[in-house]
C-alpha cells in the first residue's frame, strides 16, 4: 500500500513525497525568519507613517504561528492519512489570507523603492525592514498556499503535477484577461489627472507627485493582462522585432502573472480587514490615513478585482498552455 493509499502512482510518488517536504520545510525556514524579523520590528524605531493602516504586528505573530501549525499538520497527515482534512485546508487557507493581509503594501514598498532609484513617482522615502518583513510574509503565503494545493490534490485523487482529475475539462477563462486590461487604468488615470492639477477626491494633496512610475507598473500590467489571453502571448507576432514567429516563454507570463495578482490582491485585502478593524476601534484603517474615505476606498477596490482577474487569467494560462500533463497523459 502506497503512502498516499491508492491515490498516487508509485512511479513518481517518491518525487511527490520530496517536492511536498521541501515545501513544508521551506515554509518553517521562512516563519524562523518571521519570528527574527518581528523581534526586530519591536526593537527598532517605527518607519515611515506610510504604513500606518497596514497590518498590525498581531496579525503577522497570529499568522506565523497557525502557519506553523499548518505544516506540523500537513506532515503528520502525510505519514499517518491524518482524517481532519478539512480542518486542515482551513486553517491553512486561513493562514494564507492573513499572510497577505501582512504583505498588503507591498507595492507601495516597490513604488517608493523606485523613487529612490530615480523613477519618479511617490516619495523616495521607504520603510526598509518594512519592506523586507512583507516581502517575506508573501514569501510565507506563497509556500503555504503551494503546499496546501498539493495537499488538496493528493486529498481528490487529482494529478498531483497538473491538478486535473478524472472529470477534468477546460473552459475558457479569457474574459478574465480582458477584465485585468480593464481594470489596470483606472488608477493611473486617476493618478495623471492629480499630476496636472486636478484638485477633485484629494487631489490637492498629490498634485505635486508624478504619475510616471504608476503608468510604467499598470501599463505592463495592462500589456501583461491581454497576453495571457491573446494568441501573441504564446507566439511573438511578426511585428514584434527579432523573436518573430518564436514561442514566448511560457515561465515568463506565468510569474509575471503571479507577481502582479500577488501585489494587487494584498492590497484589496489590506482594504478589507483594515475598515473592519477601523469600524471596531482597534486599528487605524486604510481610509482614515488622510484623502477622501470614497475614492479611497475605490482605489483598493480596483487594486482587489484587479488580482483576483489576473489570477485568474494566469491560472488559464497556465493550465491552457502547457500540453498534456507527462504524468497523467491528460
Amino acid at each position: 500500500m502506497s503512502e498516499f493509499g491508492e491515490i498516487i502512482p508509485s512511479n513518481y510518488e517518491q518525487k511527490i513525497v520530496r517536492h511536498f517536504h521541501f515545501r513544508l520545510r521551506a515554509s518553517l525556514g521562512i516563519f524562523s525568519v518571521m519570528f527574527v524579523l518581528i523581534v526586530l520590528k519591536f526593537i527598532l524605531p517605527e518607519g515611515p507613517n506610510y504604513t500606518k493602516g497596514f497590518a498590525p504586528i498581531w496579525v503577522t505573530i497570529f499568522a506565523s504561528l497557525l502557519g506553523s501549525i499548518v505544516v506540523m499538520l500537513e506532515k503528520r497527515w502525510l505519514r499517518n492519512q491524518f482524517s481532519q482534512k478539512g480542518f486542515v485546508k482551513i486553517i491553512a487557507w486561513g493562514s494564507c489570507i492573513l499572510l497577505i493581509w501582512s504583505s498588503a503594501g507591498i507595492v507601495f514598498d516597490f513604488l517608493r523603492a523606485a523613487a529612490v532609484m530615480g523613477i519618479p513617482g511617490l516619495p523616495p522615502v521607504v520603510d526598509w525592514l518594512g519592506f523586507v518583513f512583507r516581502t517575506v510574509s508573501l514569501i510565507a503565503a506563497i509556500l503555504i498556499a503551494t503546499a496546501t494545493i498539493t495537499f488538496q490534490r493528493i486529498s481528490r485523487g487529482a494529478c498531483v503535477l497538473c491538478g486535473k482529475g478524472p472529470q477534468f475539462t477546460m473552459r475558457s477563462k479569457k474574459w478574465y484577461g480582458y477584465a485585468a486590461f480593464v481594470l489596470s487604468f483606472p488608477y493611473p488615470l486617476l493618478k495623471i489627472y492629480w499630476s496636472l492639477g486636478g484638485p477633485l477626491w484629494g487631489g490637492n494633496s498629490f498634485a505635486h507627485n508624478s504619475a510616471y512610475g504608476e503608468i510604467i507598473v499598470f501599463g505592463i500590467s495592462a500589456l501583461l493582462s491581454l497576453a495571457l489571453v491573446q494568441k501573441w502571448g504564446r507566439v511573438f507576432p511578426n511585428w514584434f522585432p527579432i523573436f518573430s514567429g518564436k514561442r514566448v516563454p511560457r515561465w515568463l507570463l506565468i510569474t509575471g502573472g503571479w507577481i502582479a495578482a500577488s501585489m494587487t490582491t494584498t492590497l484589496g485585502i489590506l482594504a478589507i480587514f483594515g475598515s473592519i478593524l477601523q469600524a471596531l476601534g482597534l486599528e487605524e484603517g486604510p481610509v482614515g490615513t488622510g484623502g477622501n474615505p470614497w475614492i479611497v476606498s475605490f482605489v483598493y477596490v480596483n487594486w482587489l478585482l484587479l488580482g483576483i482577474s489576473m489570477g485568474a487569467a494566469t491560472w488559464f494560462y497556465q493550465q491552457s498552455s502547457r500540453g498534456k500533463c507527462l504524468e497523467c497523459k491528460r
